[in-house]
């Protein structure tokens, strides 16, 4: 018997479906924040303190450094150091918000960096 597109769609839509909730039972999440506020994840604990990093030469004038940093990486359930890097602004009026962790009623929170516009 030959599968119908229709069998295939639904197939497609159950696979998803599974990944979801297989991503949904890693013990984390990540909720869209309002406005100016970078995604909140749900972690095990605070990062490791910061390491050393060093500031090569600017690429260019409208480049800005991003100092390395711990960001949590949800498929490994674990932070991950990000190498200081020079990156260009999406756009005239962004900055960047470094990331940040905190501990809220009894839970480990970590708020990853991301662009911003200026006030």
């Amino acid at each position: 018997m030959q599968k119908t597109s229709t069998h295939k769609v639904v197939e497609v839509a159950l696979l998803v479906l599974a990944l979801a909730v297989g991503l949904a039972t890693l013990g984390c999440y990540v909720a869209a924040a309002g406005p100016g506020y970078g995604a909140e994840v749900e972690v095990n604990g605070p990062p490791p303190p910061v390491q050393e990093d060093v500031v090569v030469a600017s690429p260019g004038p409208d480049y800005v450094w991003i100092g390395g940093y711990w960001d949590w990486d949800v498929g490994a359930r674990n932070f991950v150091w990000r190498a200081g890097r020079w990156e260009r602004p999406p756009h005239r009026e962004a900055h960047w918000i470094a990331g940040r962790y905190e501990f809220r009623n009894g839970h480990h929170y970590f708020h990853r960096g991301h662009w911003d516009r200026e006030h």
